[in-house]
């Protein structure tokens, strides 16, 4: 396995790295540095061309991407909190029916588990039901006979 490196090579000097075309370990020539953390480079044995990144470069830029395009654990937990308050309030009037899997539930029934609390069904399927806890939905079995 080639050794992670923390800065890039000169130009013209030669490196161990990953060649993907070979599919295994090579020494590759710098071709040019295209930024402070990538370079375009060239496997000696092949001669293909292609762009190094450092590692550490690489890991920064998939945990930038990926905060960008994924919700906060937080975020995530403040709109479920919100969901879950919001079909509370709007069904407080409503007793809750104990759970049971022999029991058929509705969409919007409020429900009592006894592990989970007190929960909102969101989704019906005949033999499944998907409902809203304080913390998490869960998917629950009902309408067994």
């Amino acid at each position: 396995m080639a050794e992670e490196l923390t800065e890039l090579p000169a130009v013209a000097k030669s490196f161990h790295t990953f060649c993907k075309k070979c599919d295994v370990d090579r020494y590759h020539k710098v071709l040019a540095h295209t930024s402070a953390t990538t370079a375009k480079i060239e496997c000696e044995v092949c001669h293909s061309k292609k762009a190094y990144k450092l590692p550490s470069a690489r890991k920064e830029a998939m945990a930038k991407a990926r905060a960008a395009r994924a919700p906060s654990a937080n975020q995530r937990k403040s709109n479920h909190q919100t969901e879950y308050n919001d079909l509370l309030n709007s069904l407080s009037a409503m007793e809750e029916k104990p759970y049971s899997l022999k029991a058929k539930f509705e969409i919007a029934n409020k429900i009592s588990h006894p592990k989970f609390g007190i929960g909102v069904v969101r989704t019906v399927q005949p033999d499944k039901i998907e409902v809203v806890f304080s913390d998490e939905v869960k998917l629950l079995i009902h309408n067994r006979q």
